[in-house]
């Protein structure tokens, strides 16, 4: 862990992973700077509370750190993580209940393919979504860099388990692990 001043705040700054660095090289040298996004979504036929969802996400942003992971490049050119505390982003609702499904899942593939900004920024987006038949969920778009299929399947379980809490009464789900504890660990 590095102790770094950003805009006079001091941030606690971890090292990359294995992972993280050859995908950060792969960035280097590859002309296509959406390389390492990931576009996924998750729809169900119901009848969907969005006010609850969108709950349910902020929530799930809480719980999950690597959705608040950001980069940062350090005085040598290393590059570094660190936690925003809080993320505070609105979530962005897209009806397209009235649209052809394909044209539906074109335009999300054309979102998907838009890269992040590399440095300070939040690596990752979600969308509430209307389709057709009466499908509703959420598109995601994440940075390879800060998950991986696991831990999107873990993140959009998390979200599914408190809207399910909230609206059904169900078990809550169980706290997440911290990220940064266990590569607090790996480091000693």
């Amino acid at each position: 862990m590095k102790e770094l001043q950003v805009n006079g705040v001091t941030l606690q700054c971890y090292p990359l992973t294995a992972a993280q660095r050859i995908h950060y090289y792969s960035t280097m040298h590859c002309p296509y700077h959406q390389l390492l996004n990931i576009g996924t979504g998750f729809y169900i036929q119901m009848v969907t509370d969005f006010a609850l969802l969108k709950e349910a996400i902020y929530e799930s942003y809480q719980r999950f750190e690597s959705m608040r992971l950001r980069f940062l490049k350090g005085a040598d050119d290393t590059v570094y993580q660190y936690l925003v505390p809080f993320e505070e982003r609105d979530i962005e609702y897209y009806d397209f209940s009235n649209w052809k499904e394909e044209d539906a899942h074109d335009e999300m593939r054309r979102w998907t393919a838009v890269p992040f900004k590399r440095f300070h920024s939040p690596m990752s987006r979600i969308v509430m979504i209307s389709l057709p038949d009466g499908y509703n969920g959420i598109y995601m778009k994440v940075d390879h860099m800060t998950m991986d299929s696991s831990s999107i399947i873990t993140f959009i379980r998390d979200i599914l388990e408190i809207y399910c809490a909230k609206k059904y009464d169900t078990a809550y789900p169980k706290p997440m692990q911290s990220y940064i504890k266990a590569l607090e660990k790996d480091l000693a």
